[in-house]
């Protein structure tokens, strides 16, 4: 008899397998589960076979029934359905394979700089920029066989990417960026396949290295004398910047404002300024607007360099601080002498002191002592004047503990986590007319430096 759907609807699961006969050797069999699956048995070379042919209700009774007729016409050309269905299955996988392999190959092929936005013609510009050092469109043009118009297109569209910058004498002269800094801070805007990318900084590197015959292959320090590439990689350090910016601020400055950029938002910024810095036209409104941006702030009085350093990965070092047009610049790459500046700046970070300001905006001298306890205030005065804390508790008529407990809230009044420090607070409330200490308190979001 053949099969309906009401018949088998009606079919309910049993302990043992049922097999539901349609004709021509198609069958449903019904698990004890609940599974039901249609079955094709037939006999090929005087053996007993079965070929599965999907499951129901996904495939129907006439889907079934189509299949069916599909393999019995295959036995009537001598062809074994199921040995036919795995030469489909086999063809199929071959297919994909190859897909997977052309696109496979497809993607080797392609440029990794392509991820970053930049295209065949303007990595061949950037390279030969990197091969001339400086040059001017006529000579670009020419190495490149191309026409001065498409040149300068090409040089316009790296420059706004970062990858080159110009000079202000004409004709202009144009200077690639050094490739680590231009590259990671393209990297930091298209964080998607940054690791493909940075095997390409590598290979650009050993190609502006290689040009110069006395340079070595990894430089650790460069010298940077034009001011122009030394705006193009300042600002780069600060977009690529990942964990921290630090730095010493002394006069005279670098940068304008024109050209200071944000760094990322998760990136922690401090700063520590001298006070021929501070006295600078200007620098108060500046430094108001950098920790309101959230930019952690100290004075100290004399600083011996000025610097800045990226994520103790590269920085710069000013060789001629009084020098008002910035002199030669060291760019640092030596992990040694960045370790050693980070660990002059957290000593000097140690000893100054936090820069606040006003809710107005206002400059004022810190009145912390106001608001403490005449004890703590009495005991403020005696540690201005030098005293240890067996002294103090002898002047103050104080048990050792007490004199504890009140430099503990002197140093959470005035936001000091040394005893040094807060002896230095102490001092600077006592003679105001040395350095008027300014207050605010901010987190760490962005940096608009002034300095280098």
């Amino acid at each position: 008899m053949t099969l309906t759907d009401d018949a088998i609807g009606k079919v309910k699961p049993t302990n043992k397998t049922q097999r539901l006969f349609d004709g021509g050797g198609l069958y449903l069999e019904i698990s004890p589960a609940g599974g039901r699956w249609w079955r094709f048995k037939y006999r090929f070379g005087g053996k007993e076979k079965r070929l599965s042919l999907g499951t129901y209700p996904d495939t129907g009774l006439i889907s079934a029934r189509e299949k069916r007729d599909e393999a019995r016409t295959s036995l009537a050309e001598g062809v074994d359905p199921a040995e036919s269905r795995k030469a489909e299955k086999a063809a199929k996988r071959e297919q994909s394979s190859n897909k997977f392999e052309v696109l496979t190959r497809e993607w080797h092929t392609k440029r990794p700089l392509e991820i970053l936005g930049i295209d065949d013609s303007e990595e061949l510009a950037y390279r030969a920029l990197l091969a001339h050092r400086l040059a001017t469109v006529d000579e670009v043009a020419n190495f490149l066989s191309l026409s001065l118009s498409k040149t300068q297109r090409l040089l316009d569209n790296i420059e706004s990417k970062g990858l080159a910058t110009h000079s202000l004498e004409r004709p202009r002269r144009y200077v690639a960026a050094p490739p680590r800094l231009a590259l990671e801070a393209l990297a930091s805007q298209q964080r998607a396949e940054i690791d493909r990318a940075c095997l390409t900084i590598l290979e650009l590197e050993k190609q502006s290295v290689s040009t110069t015959d006395s340079q070595e292959h990894e430089q650790v320090v460069e010298l940077i004398t034009s001011h122009v590439a030394l705006g193009q990689i300042y600002t780069q350090m600060l977009q690529s910047a990942r964990k921290e910016v630090f730095g010493f601020q002394r006069a005279p400055m670098l940068f304008t404002a024109e050209t200071q950029q944000a760094t990322p938002s998760n990136v922690r910024v401090r700063s520590i300024s001298d006070d021929g810095y501070l006295a600078l036209p200007g620098i108060l409104d500046s430094l108001r607007e950098c920790t309101v941006r959230g930019e952690e702030a100290r004075i100290f009085p004399n600083l011996p360099v000025k610097m800045l350093v990226a994520d103790r990965r590269v920085g710069l070092i000013p060789l001629n601080t009084e020098d008002p047009a910035g002199g030669p610049i060291l760019l640092v790459r030596s992990r040694a002498l960045l370790n050693a500046l980070y660990a002059l700046f957290e000593l000097t970070w140690e000893r100054s002191t936090p820069i606040f300001f006003s809710r107005t905006g206002k400059l004022e001298r810190g009145e912390s002592a106001a608001r403490l306890s005449e004890a703590a205030g009495h005991v403020m005065s005696l540690l201005a004047a030098g005293l240890n804390d067996k002294a103090i508790a002898h002047e103050a008529g104080m048990s050792a503990a007490t004199v504890t407990r009140r430099i503990s809230e002197l140093m959470k009044a005035f936001d000091t986590r040394t005893r040094f420090q807060l002896g230095w607070r102490a001092a600077l409330d006592a003679f105001p007319e040395r350095l008027e200490p300014i207050r605010n308190k901010s987190s760490h979001r962005s940096y608009r430096h002034r300095d280098s």
